[in-house]
């Protein structure tokens, strides 16, 4: 997280202790140093990501996103 007052609160704690959730607050100003994690290791996968809901959500008949739907575009990026 990034440590902003509506991320950090008594709820988003809470939730994390339900799904055993480890919680990072990055530090103020840091952003820049991480970025190099968003280009080389995310962007990848959210183009896949966004390229599989894009063609079964738009290129052919529109389906309602759930979570199977979810799953495959998800596993399509990882793979």
């Amino acid at each position: 997280m990034d440590g902003h007052g509506s991320h950090v609160t008594l709820e988003a704690i809470e939730q994390g202790k339900r799904f055993v959730l480890d919680m990072i607050t990055l530090l103020s100003h840091t952003l820049h140093a991480l970025q190099p994690l968003d280009v080389a290791c995310f962007k990848p996968f959210k183009i896949i990501f966004n390229g599989e809901r894009n063609t079964l959500m738009f290129n052919k008949n529109y389906i309602e996103p759930n979570k199977l739907a979810l799953a495959r575009w998800v596993d399509k990026a990882f793979d």
